[in-house]
């Protein structure tokens, strides 16, 4: 009797381990040295996503609708309850804001974001935020590389038309003391 009720434990105890609603089993004696199993079940197990029609969701870098239960893509603005337009590129927009869909995030039809679990995402407008700030560092980044760039291109232009302008006057000076050779050499003539 003790060895069917252990193999039962025991048989439970593997089939609690497959259950996802459960993270351990653990098996320990009683005082009677039968096995006793004890289960955690604190840890609840990740959400079960239901999308319903409406919902718009980024996958492999596009944007699909949930329609009559499958994903359809999106060639067109999608207007959600709530007035947030989704374009076919993934960006969402509300209120002069623009947030940008990460790969399996989604959004549901009365405008609410979750991520890829299907946890909601309480802050999503923030990204708007991060995004304008990352610009503006991105901005500022070029523009001190320009600056860096057009610098050393006048540098070389200054350079460049000093020695145009040495070998301009080198030239002149030896037009100059040409002319001045031949205006000897009439001067000469005339004198003879």
């Amino acid at each position: 009797m003790k060895r069917i009720l252990g193999l039962t434990l025991v048989v439970a105890a593997f089939a609690a381990c497959n259950n996802p609603e459960t993270q351990t089993a653990e098996t320990t004696p009683d005082s009677s040295g039968a096995p006793v199993v004890t289960v955690d079940t604190t840890v609840a197990p990740p959400p079960t996503v239901q999308y319903v029609d409406g919902d718009v969701i980024l996958k492999e870098g596009k944007v699909f609708v949930y329609t009559n239960g499958n994903w359809v893509a999106a060639d067109k603005e999608i207007k959600l309850d709530n007035g947030t337009v989704i374009t076919p590129a993934g960006e969402v927009k509300k209120d002069g804001k623009v947030v940008t869909l990460q790969e399996g995030e989604y959004v549901n039809k009365t405008g609410n974001f979750f991520d890829r679990t299907g946890n909601a995402v309480e802050n999503a407008w923030d990204r708007t935020k991060e995004g304008v700030s990352k610009g503006a560092e991105a901005t500022k980044e070029g523009v001190e590389k320009a600056a860096e760039k057009t610098k050393a291109g006048v540098e070389k232009g200054v350079e460049a038309t000093k020695d145009a302008a040495h070998k301009t006057g080198d030239a002149i000076k030896k037009g100059a003391q040409k002319v001045g050779d031949k205006t000897k050499e009439i001067v000469e003539d005339i004198k003879k």
